[in-house]
């Protein structure tokens, strides 16, 4: 996927785990507590040059970037 970052364009390859809704009880009396969408960065390139070691401090506004993107389709 291609997201814009500070005005340049990326290429990224992440896993991306969607929403999950709670479940408070199956007909066995058990429970699922749900699970909130993430996203978790794998590869961050710009044209063919790996940039993920550059972004410790911006990982979680690239994910968040991410996740927009996603909704977007």
């Amino acid at each position: 996927m291609k997201i814009q970052y500070k005005g340049i364009d990326f290429e990224v390859k992440f896993y991306h785990q969607p929403y999950e809704p709670e479940v408070r009880y199956y007909s066995d009396g058990s429970g699922y507590p749900g699970c909130a969408e993430s996203v978790e960065l794998e590869e961050i390139t710009h044209k063919g040059t790996s940039f993920l070691e550059f972004f410790d401090e911006e990982i979680e506004e690239i994910e968040e970037i991410i996740i927009e993107s996603l909704h977007e389709y």
